[in-house]
């Protein structure tokens, strides 16, 4: 079985920013270095009724995830994404998959 190790953020936006803002700064991530970045298995948004955003990372390992963190605010499409963010209500969560 693949491992995966996923890392859950749940946040809202800062007031101004449009929805279709977001996509688009998430597409660009999606679309930018880390498709190439070691351990990097994919992506996936979801909205909550009450506008709050869930971003869901799979990674391979621990490892490929924080090597990934600090790449992050370097890159322009990174910037830009985290300058749609409040941060004040972001929470990051980490979990491993475990084999049952």
């Amino acid at each position: 079985m693949k491992q995966q190790y996923l890392e859950v953020v749940r946040l809202n936006l800062k007031a101004g920013v449009t929805q279709e803002q977001f996509l688009k700064a998430e597409g660009d991530i999606r679309q930018g270095r880390i498709k190439s970045q070691a351990g990097y298995q994919g992506r996936e948004v979801y909205q909550d009724h009450d506008g709050a955003w869930l971003i869901i990372i799979t990674w391979d390992d621990k490892q490929a995830a924080d090597a990934w963190t600090p790449i992050f605010m370097t890159l322009p499409e990174g910037a830009v994404f985290a300058s749609m963010l409040d941060f004040s209500s972001a929470r990051q969560e980490h979990y491993a998959l475990v084999d049952i």
